[in-house]
């Protein structure tokens, strides 16, 4: 546990020393994820992209801003989830958002990219400590040029293609019985909680002014009647514990105990997490344990508590709790099968070392793309003498973070003792020549 400790320190205090300015906080959590993509599939639900083919970006930024870059890449501040009192007014971020791809307005600029590709992009995890890892997924970092219009502001939408997606934006909504008048009451709430200005608000740097965007809007909404539908009580409700969770890890304990002091779920929810984050286990337990006995199904309770008890050191309960999630959400996470990997890799025992192995193994047949699957995985394997398969699943990781030289140095080590003829040696056979014809610039 000291060395998880040490690691979890290392990482933090680099995190906290990286020049904001040159940084993106990426979230990923599975609660987020799951809603963002249910109301996707229900908004493409007449469309030729199916919501399975976006990849989705949480940044943690107290900006309201959604933007989309390099192909079918959503990208979502959380202040977003935050600003929004309804999950309609999100579906209409997204909606819009959706509307540019499909309109083909993607930015894309080579150079660009190529500059942000040297950067190196921090990840943040609403789960599992709070942050895990150093190096992003999904080769982040040629994705994130839409990102650098939130620094840089050099990612400016024609006022034709604002237009045009603010009026495919409410045929969206309509079309899915979603009431078009919360892309409105967005709009007016972004309008009169932010000063008119392009550096306090990078919504208003990379969008058009409220006013000519409301006139769109309601135009649109008169070809619909009024576009007018009742609210799914489920999908609130949802929501509004997913907000709850996002303001409370995104904003400090005052802020929170402000704004979240009933004694709702939703209420209790935030207090749960800003309780942890505080340090104040025993009330985080209770809340959560309340929780839960109001809703038993909620995989999402049952995540933080077993994510609580791991930081408290009480691995058995921790896996305890984090089994019945994965079993309640009825969803292949990768995020979840790999935060159960690390938990059995902290308890320190060698029969929790192959579980951990084969459940790391699962989460990167989901997403081969996560990192940090791919180092505790090495670390299993190394803690099962396996140096060969530690060194190969290291190999891959550098792989994807672009750093080739490693890549190559450790997919070379792995090759001479490597088990010949397995699905790992044919995979590093393959990645190694990948690995030298990048360095050779093919």
């Amino acid at each position: 546990m000291k060395k998880i400790t040490k690691i979890i320190l290392i990482i933090f205090f680099y995190l906290i020393s990286i020049n904001k300015a040159l940084s993106f906080e990426i979230i990923r959590d599975v609660e987020l994820e799951r809603f963002t993509e249910k109301i996707v599939a229900n908004l493409l639900q007449d469309s030729d992209i199916k919501y399975d083919e976006l990849n989705y970006y949480f940044i943690n930024s107290n900006e309201i801003n959604a933007f989309v870059a390099g192909g079918n890449n959503l990208f979502v501040n959380t202040e977003i989830i935050v600003a929004a009192d309804d999950y309609r007014e999100y579906a209409a971020v997204l909606a819009h958002e959706l509307s540019h791809i499909l309109g083909g307005h993607i930015f894309r600029t080579k150079q660009e990219i190529n500059k942000l590709n040297k950067r190196a992009f921090p990840v943040y995890v609403l789960g599992l400590l709070g942050i895990l890892g150093g190096a992003s997924d999904a080769g982040l970092a040629t994705l994130m040029v839409g990102s650098a219009s939130v620094q840089d502001g050099y990612t400016y939408y024609s006022r034709n293609q604002e237009a045009s997606a603010d009026q495919a934006a409410v045929k969206m909504l309509c079309s899915n019985n979603i009431d078009g008048k919360f892309f409105l009451d967005f709009l007016d709430k972004i309008d009169k909680s932010i000063p008119y200005s392009q550096k306090q608000s990078s919504y208003r740097s990379t969008h058009p002014r409220i006013f000519d965007r409301k006139t769109w809007v309601e135009s649109s909404l008169i070809q619909y009647n009024g576009c007018k539908y009742v609210s799914e009580d489920k999908l609130q409700n949802e929501f509004e514990l997913l907000k709850a969770k996002i303001f409370a890890f995104t904003h400090n304990d005052n802020e929170t105990k402000a704004v979240y002091n009933s004694n709702s779920n939703k209420d209790n929810y935030a207090l749960a997490v800003t309780s942890y984050l505080s340090g104040n286990h025993s009330k985080s337990i209770q809340l959560l344990n309340r929780l839960i006995k109001e809703d038993p199904n909620n995989p999402f309770f049952r995540e933080l508590l077993g994510e609580i008890y791991f930081s408290k050191h009480d691995y058995e309960s921790a896996i305890k709790q984090q089994i019945i999630s994965i079993d309640l959400i009825n969803y292949d996470s990768d995020l979840y099968l790999m935060m159960l990997g690390n938990y059995y890799i902290a308890s320190d025992n060698q029969n929790d070392y192959k579980k951990s192995i084969e459940l790391l193994k699962k989460s990167l047949r989901i997403n081969n793309k996560n990192t940090y699957s791919w180092y505790l995985l090495a670390k299993a394997y190394a803690e099962t003498d396996n140096l060969p398969l530690a060194q190969y699943s290291t190999a891959e990781r550098h792989y994807i973070t672009g750093d080739y030289g490693m890549a190559h140095q450790f997919i070379k080590k792995s090759l001479k003792n490597i088990e010949k003829n397995t699905t790992e040696w044919y995979r590093a056979n393959d990645l190694l020549n990948i690995i030298e014809n990048k360095l050779n610039g093919d």
